[in-house]
């Protein structure tokens, strides 16, 4: 049995654009060949159109998830950061000590709680 190609889909819409061209170009050159093929262009056309619109769609989705993706993460810097503002706070030898790491936990709190705000 031969080895299977994988085979990779264009990232940028020019690219996928080429293929697009490509994929007519052979079908019209083999069209001129068997002219008695050439109810098959209408549906090449359709599946590529089809395709198409499945492409941007997918890239659409991509794009949603990498934004919500980097807010996640950005979300998360934060929660390390609190948390580890209040380990200090528990881990202070001093009132100030505490009162500082508690203070910066509070500030974290609040920009969290701004950033809600702002997104709604």
């Amino acid at each position: 049995m031969g080895k299977r190609m994988r085979m990779t889909l264009p990232k940028k819409e020019e690219d996928l654009q080429k293929v697009v061209e490509e994929v007519m170009e052979t079908h019209h050159e083999h069209g001129h060949e068997h002219h008695h093929h050439h109810h098959h262009a209408e549906g090449l056309d359709e599946i590529l159109h089809t395709i198409d619109v499945l492409m941007d769609t997918m890239n659409s989705r991509i794009a949603d998830l990498e934004e919500k993706s980097e807010k996640i993460r950005e979300e998360l810097v934060t929660l390390y950061k609190l948390f580890a503002a209040v380990v200090r706070a528990v881990a202070a030898e001093s009132e100030e000590e505490k009162k500082a790491a508690l203070l910066e936990a509070k500030k974290l709190l609040e920009q969290g709680l701004e950033g809600l705000g702002a997104a709604s």
